[in-house]
């Protein structure tokens, strides 16, 4: 399963980020509220949630514990900020997410950050067909 939910208050942030995850062969989808992250659990699981840690609303970090709790998800949870990486570091181990990407990494960054946590996209390639001989 190559589902992402990536949770983020900037529209424009969102946008380009489910876009490079969607171009990249994952099934990316986007979130920039909590009544709309509840609405995108409804849909099925995930196996990556990348959160925003500054957020008007919530902190990333604060979610991972809701969502662990409350949600019972068991996707990987992932912060993702441009804070420090030292203060990114200590939020993640504080909040039991599993892993971190720093923002200034570019969407680069969140490709791989997200290619090494759960691997390469599945493909949907038809299987070859054999040539009759």
């Amino acid at each position: 399963m190559s589902r992402v939910l990536v949770i983020d208050d900037s529209p424009m942030l969102l946008e380009l980020t489910v876009r490079a995850l969607t171009a990249a062969g994952y099934e990316a989808s986007g979130a920039q509220d909590l009544a709309t992250l509840n609405q995108k659990l409804t849909e099925g699981p995930f196996a990556l949630i990348l959160m925003d840690v500054n957020m008007p609303e919530m902190f990333g970090d604060d979610v991972v514990e809701y969502l662990r709790t409350q949600k019972g998800v068991t996707a990987k949870l992932v912060l993702y900020s441009d804070i420090s990486e030292q203060e990114l570091d200590a939020k993640t181990k504080n909040s039991g997410a599993d892993a971190y990407i720093l923002k200034s990494g570019g969407l680069e960054g969140v490709l791989g950050g997200v290619m090494g946590l759960i691997g390469a996209p599945a493909l949907n390639i038809p299987a070859a067909v054999p040539s009759p001989t």
